[in-house]
């Protein structure tokens, strides 16, 4: 795309559909960039004053990227990327610290790398932390009882801070059941069919799905209670 503005890129759509009938036209679906955003205003104002005012649903950008930023804002309070990133980067291009490793362990696996951009696509590094974990601890306690050089890096002073975590399995565990709570509605909606009909309530029970980890429903988190309450629609 390079350089190309809005302008070009209305453009170059209305070439490629000059043959489709646009008054079946129901959104268009994009990414993030200004450049995009510009685009859909000019072609909702141009389908409005050929077709009668008609409007084109909004559904905002990339709504995978959407989800998957969600997922890691609720996870930012627990650090789960930094631990993650820890896990791999304290081996990573490291030779003799590998080297140490595996003849503590007797174990060849290691971490795997963290992806900062697809969240969601973080359950089997979430998965492998799982695995090598009793390893962790015992290279950790290597460490701190001298058997083993001290890495002195901040991503093994995260790991360290991890160990003395009671709860850090537990996150773990549940950083997984959010991914796998998420991952059918990302795979579904990761399409070229059009599907946005659905969406809607697929992402209405996606939420509840995730509110039920929370909320008892003798506590008023049925949806009638909801509605009742004024919090829902």
């Amino acid at each position: 795309m390079g350089h190309a503005t809005a302008v070009d890129l209305l453009k170059h759509f209305k070439e490629c559909v000059c043959d489709l009938d646009l008054r079946k036209m129901v959104s268009v679906s994009m990414d993030g960039p200004n450049v995009n955003w510009r685009f859909f205003e000019m072609l909702q104002q141009e389908h409005a004053e050929h077709f009668g005012g008609a409007q084109l649903a909004v559904v905002g950008s990339c709504g995978l990227h959407t989800l998957h930023n969600a997922v890691k804002c609720g996870f930012t309070d627990w650090h789960m990327e930094k631990f993650l990133r820890a896990l791999h980067t304290i081996f990573h291009n490291v030779p003799a610290r590998r080297e140490d490793f595996c003849n503590l362990t007797k174990s060849k696996i290691f971490a795997l790398p963290f992806s900062g951009h697809r969240w969601v696509e973080n359950l089997p590094v979430a998965e492998r932390a799982l695995v090598i974990w009793p390893d962790m601890m015992k290279y950790v306690e290597a460490v701190s009882t001298k058997k083993l050089p001290n890495p002195g890096t901040s991503s093994y002073d995260t790991i360290v801070v991890a160990t003395k975590d009671p709860l850090i399995l537990a996150k773990l565990h549940f950083f997984m059941a959010v991914c796998r709570s998420v991952t059918p509605f990302l795979t579904r909606y990761q399409t070229d069919e059009p599907v946005l009909p659905f969406i809607g309530n697929d992402l209405a029970e996606l939420l509840k799905s995730l509110l039920r980890r929370f909320i008892k429903q003798d506590c008023g988190a049925s949806e009638e209670g909801c509605r009742q309450d004024g919090r829902g629609g």
